[in-house]
């Protein structure tokens, strides 16, 4: 298949009103002061975090395990893998996260998900230019799918807000529909791992148009935050299932193991 024929198709008829929102906030900061998103403080020209937020932001990179990411104390080489991953190899082809998942990174997934300011997505996906494959032959960006309970409830998907901004900046073909949830899953709040499996199991699907056409690509599957994994799990397994060669999974913050941390305020149902 020739990614030239892809088509960045519109998320829904309601990506209008999304679109019409940002432009009326594009307005606003003619008039009203830039404002840092995790803590709301007034930010100085030239960068969208407050200082202090931005020191407390623990940003990831190498050097990590070359199956998870997970972040080490020192470098192994550029093929070393965590003792979680050689125990038990992942389904996808790694994480990219800009941060670390805590409470000052959570603010900003907060602001962008339920409180629509949807200006973040292009903060994010800014912060994750960095991490972007060198190779991108046959590479394409997808988010995690919403139900469309929440689609409509909400009007935008927040991964693909994130996924619509990084094609833009990366050039990187975006298709918002390759994955559909055909289960609307519980929120996953408070919920251990297994039973956040059992909540998401035989939730996606390939969308039906693209039965047949996963087969040999390469994707990047956006989401907001990963945390246990089981979300992105269900999502890569099907990709995987379907022929997709590799899949690595973006993400504004991810939880480290052995952190347990968990932030106020998030609810886990996308």
């Amino acid at each position: 298949m020739h990614l030239s024929l892809v088509k960045r198709d519109a998320l829904s008829d309601k990506s209008d009103m999304a679109w019409g929102s940002d432009i009326f906030h594009i307005m606003l900061n003619w008039v009203l002061p830039e404002r840092c998103p995790c803590c709301g403080a007034i930010t100085p020209a030239g960068g969208p975090f407050c200082v202090s937020c931005w020191q407390n932001l623990e940003f990831l990179g190498p050097p990590w395990c070359r199956g998870c990411a997970a972040p080490f104390e020192f470098d192994r080489g550029d093929d070393a893998y965590c003792a979680s991953c050689i125990a038990h190899p992942p389904r996808h082809d790694g994480i990219r996260a800009a941060v670390k998942y805590d409470d000052v990174s959570a603010q900003v997934v907060l602001r962008l998900k339920y409180g629509g300011k949807i200006g973040l997505a292009r903060v994010i996906a800014r912060q994750l230019v960095r991490h972007l494959p060198d190779d991108h032959a046959n590479l394409i960006i997808t988010p995690v799918p919403l139900h469309w309970t929440r689609m409509w409830s909400r009007t935008f998907n927040q991964s693909a807000l994130i996924g619509q901004e990084l094609a833009a900046l990366s050039g990187i073909p975006f298709v918002p529909d390759i994955l559909v949830r055909h289960k609307r899953t519980p929120t996953m709040r408070g919920l251990d791992v297994r039973r956040r499996k059992k909540a998401v199991g035989g939730a996606f699907a390939v969308n039906p148009k693209w039965q047949g056409r996963v087969k040999g690509l390469r994707l990047m599957l956006i989401d907001d935050v990963f945390t246990t994994g089981a979300t992105s799990d269900g999502c890569v397994s099907v990709l995987k299932r379907n022929g997709a060669s590799w899949v690595q999974i973006f993400c504004w913050a991810r939880a480290l193991r052995g952190t347990n941390h968990q932030p106020a305020f998030i609810s886990r149902d996308a």
